[in-house]
């Protein structure tokens, strides 16, 4: 099946503000570290994803807005290139540490640097900004400002927190036939859509993905998508939380998962669960498959059983 992706363009501070649910204390700091992974680029045809990370920034403010004088804090300033697809079944790369005040965060941005990302194709051609075909920065280009949503509140004692920004790679980065299957480019839609989380109240989930044939080989490159929804209900009604890929043994993981937001107690969210779906890459002659009602509990990974695909 497939699934129309709605674009949109990071053109200014698209600030998602949570409450603190108190006084932020600003008397004590704690030393925060902030790393960077991944939902690894779902296309086998891919070999790299680096992308320029210039810096990270966090807000413990209820309103971030600039007119309320919203005040951010720099969490990281790396200044490098990172290829996200090394980044995958739980690899983190620290981009720094900072001390910040207790309280919560309540905004996470990062800002990257469009002229020193690239995607590098496994036949060894790399896309830019400049090339034919390449990747279709839109408004973006330049040294955009990136805004993470956060779906569970990151608190910071005085012990300090690790804060995850899951870059999502198979979710930002589109190509043109999603949108337009008529489409003949080969490159890619900058779509930005990156997650900040509390490490420790995350969890995950992992397996491994075979064939059906009589060898039962591991299948490597198989696409994923992490899915909340009601699976009685059609796939097009479920929401996609998170995409990766199987690695050359068939292994897989999806890694920082949150859950509290996605569970009020509504109607609407009545039979709501974790369903994973997986595909096989193209020209495999296999068929997909669907793991529904997967349990996720912070601090732990469910470990699915072997996933066979038809």
């Amino acid at each position: 099946m497939r699934h129309q992706r709605s674009l949109f363009v990071v053109a200014g501070l698209l600030i998602a503000a949570l409450s603190c649910g108190g006084v932020t204390d600003t008397t004590s700091e704690g030393s925060t570290s902030t790393l960077l992974t991944d939902a690894p680029f779902p296309y086998d045809r891919v070999a790299r994803v680096d992308v320029f990370v210039v810096s990270v920034s966090a807000s413990l403010s209820p309103d971030t807005s600039a007119a309320q004088g919203g005040a951010f804090f720099t969490l990281a300033t790396p200044n490098r290139r990172i290829n996200l697809l090394g980044l995958q079944n739980g690899i983190t790369d620290e981009l720094g540490k900072s001390n910040l005040p207790t309280g919560a965060i309540t905004a996470v941005r990062m800002v990257i640097d469009t002229d020193s990302s690239s995607i590098t194709l496994t036949n060894g051609k790399v896309l830019t900004g400049r090339s034919t075909p390449g990747i279709q920065w839109q408004s973006s280009a330049g040294r955009p400002t990136l805004n993470a949503l956060i779906h569970e509140q990151i608190r910071v004692p005085n012990t300090g927190a690790i804060v995850v920004v899951d870059f999502d790679v198979g979710k930002a980065f589109i190509p043109p036939q999603e949108i337009n299957p008529a489409s003949t480019d080969s490159g890619f839609i900058f779509s930005p859509v990156l997650h900040a989380a509390d490490a420790t109240r995350t969890g995950s989930i992992a397996g491994f993905v075979h064939a059906h044939t009589t060898s039962g080989a591991a299948v490597a490159n198989a696409s994923l998508r992490l899915y909340l929804g009601n699976p009685s209900q059609p796939e097009n009604t479920w929401s996609t939380l998170s995409t990766t890929r199987t690695d050359a043994t068939g292994a897989f993981k999806f890694s920082y998962i949150t859950r509290s937001a996605f569970w009020a107690a509504t109607p609407a969210q009545a039979g709501n669960t974790y369903i994973v779906a997986i595909d096989p890459p193209s020209n495999a002659g296999l068929g997909r498959a669907l793991v529904p009602n997967v349990a996720v509990t912070a601090g732990t990974t469910t470990t699915l059983p072997p996933v066979v695909l038809p």
